[in-house]
């Protein structure tokens, strides 16, 4: 039986009809479908190109096809595309399929709306809050209160209703956006962690200056990029020596880039872009001191196991799953830059045994998402699916 799974990313068709991304779901998160489905039609929106890039990474290959949905950016490019969207929809009505919906987003709503058979079930993967994509000091837009209620409401809906569902959390999600007591329901992350991708440090020296490692995309405002450079200003009035890598790039880096120069940074950031090989990052997690999480919304973040899966030291504000992954001491709140300056001059002055001890209590919790761990429940949740389809 094929699958198609709704998503909200945004992928790139070139000229020779290959579909690629820039910055995730390459071809090799799809594979988890392909255990339990036979094909997975991915339902997404998707930009024409003559060329990727050399940083791109391939999607499309065999038995992973696309429905493509009309490009937009924001909620007045959405409403302008509206009749393209629901035309490119109404092409899956009849096809014989189960149905997946990666949840927060409109394009699942949508999907139910125009392209879906009454009482056919459907699968949910939540990955997301939208208490926390528009929470105040997430969002500025006038129309804020707005959408959080729409996507609030939605979200609480499509939980209740999913026939299987999984959550990126533990329980964080799930007492938000609790499931129907009769569905399967799960919890699992999109993080794929195979033995190569841990490190357990035998020794934890300090380097100076000390070593910041961060990871978002800058497309949009939410990983907290000009907060942790804010923080960094404040570190280094205090005659702090430090050094701050930013992986990831994105339409926002040279504004990122110019803040940084207006706070007298332009000495200590490393704007990397992005990486698109794990053997690259893994390479600077290495050489760092501590990865800070910055950002104002998240899930489950998968760059913060990821690091932690290093033996590194983390520090993260308090956003999505983060308090199920690191203990209270090492949260902050979103875009308190004295209480994150705090936790990282906090973290400078542990001792080589202390760095070590917290870097391996990490490096066992990360354990708990190795891929291993959760092929088992993603298939479960899959196979939950097909018997209800049937």
């Amino acid at each position: 039986m094929q699958v198609d799974v709704i998503i909200e990313q945004r992928f790139y068709q070139c000229s020779q009809k290959k579909y690629w991304t820039d910055n995730a779901f390459p071809n090799v998160f799809w594979q988890r479908y392909l255990r339990v489905f036979s094909a997975v039609n991915v339902v997404a929106r998707v930009s024409q190109v003559e060329q990727p890039q050399p940083e791109w990474q391939r999607v499309d290959g065999e038995n992973l096809t696309f429905t493509n949905l009309p490009i937009y950016i924001g909620p007045w490019g959405f409403v302008k595309n509206i009749p393209n969207l629901i035309k490119a929809l109404r092409t899956r009505k009849s096809a014989k399929r189960c149905v997946i919906y990666r949840v927060p987003g409109i394009l699942a709503l949508f999907y139910h709306w125009f392209a879906m058979p009454a009482n056919k079930p459907y699968a949910a993967e939540v990955v997301g809050d939208p208490m926390d994509v528009f929470a105040k000091d997430a969002s500025t837009s006038a129309l804020r209160p707005v959408f959080k209620w729409i996507f609030v409401n939605m979200l609480t809906k499509q939980c209740q209703n999913a026939a299987s569902i999984s959550y990126v959390t533990e329980y964080s999600l799930q007492e938000r956006y609790p499931p129907n007591p009769k569905a399967f329901h799960t919890h699992y992350s999109s993080i794929q962690l195979s033995d190569s991708d841990y490190k357990k440090r035998d020794q934890y020296p300090l380097s100076k200056p000390y070593r910041i490692v961060c990871i978002g995309n800058l497309s949009q405002p939410y990983k907290g990029c000009d907060f942790m450079l804010e923080t960094l200003a404040a570190l280094k009035s205090q005659g702090l020596e430090l050094h701050l890598d930013w992986i990831g790039g994105g339409a926002l880096q040279p504004d990122m880039e110019q803040l940084a120069a207006k706070l007298e940074l332009r000495d200590c950031v490393n704007f990397v872009g992005n990486l698109s090989q794990r053997a690259q990052i893994n390479e600077i997690l290495d050489a760092s001191d501590l990865f800070v999480l910055s950002s104002r919304q998240e899930g489950l973040p998968r760059v913060l196991i990821e690091s932690m899966a290093r033996s590194l030291n983390c520090v993260a504000t308090n956003v999505g799953g983060v308090k199920e992954l690191l203990p209270q001491e090492h949260i902050v709140e979103r875009d308190n830059v004295t209480q994150l300056q705090a936790a990282i001059a906090q973290m400078m002055q542990l001792d080589e045994s202390q760095r070590l001890q917290i870097g391996l209590r990490n490096f066992d919790k990360a354990q708990q998402y190795h891929n291993d761990v959760l092929t088992e429940r993603r298939s479960n949740m899959y196979q939950a699916l097909l018997e209800s389809d049937a």
